[in-house]
């Protein structure tokens, strides 16, 4: 079982992601298949006082100043690469069918950490 955690954002945010989230496992079939494996229904956290959301920030801000590919020609930090590095071995590649993006198949880029 999972348990979705998001970082707590106003009122007006929180019921805009609650409405998407239900569209999505109520309306959808993958979304009513994905619903019986993880709690379809949000935590929000505090990022600042959230151990597990502050290392998820920390991931996503080094990715953003340091990670490339392709086209991304921005200047990027170098000192960060060690722990890009440790990251991009937490990826996972995944193909699929995009027919609203014109894109088919496409590759679906991910960071996963499966520990047994």
């Amino acid at each position: 079982m999972g348990v979705i955690v998001f970082d707590e954002l106003d009122k007006i945010k929180s019921h805009l992601l609650l409405s998407q989230m239900t569209e999505y496992f109520i309306n959808t079939r993958k979304g009513r298949e994905r619903s019986s494996l993880i709690i379809p229904e949000p935590f929000f956290v505090h990022s600042d006082l959230t151990l597990g959301v502050q290392i998820v920030d920390l991931a996503a801000y080094v990715l953003n100043w340091r990670f490339r590919t392709g086209k991304m020609i921005k200047a990027s930090r170098a000192e960060l690469q060690p722990q890009v590095n440790l990251l991009c071995n937490m990826r996972v590649k995944s193909t699929r069918i995009i027919s609203s993006i014109g894109i088919d198949p496409a590759d679906i880029w991910s960071i996963s950490l499966i520990d047994h």
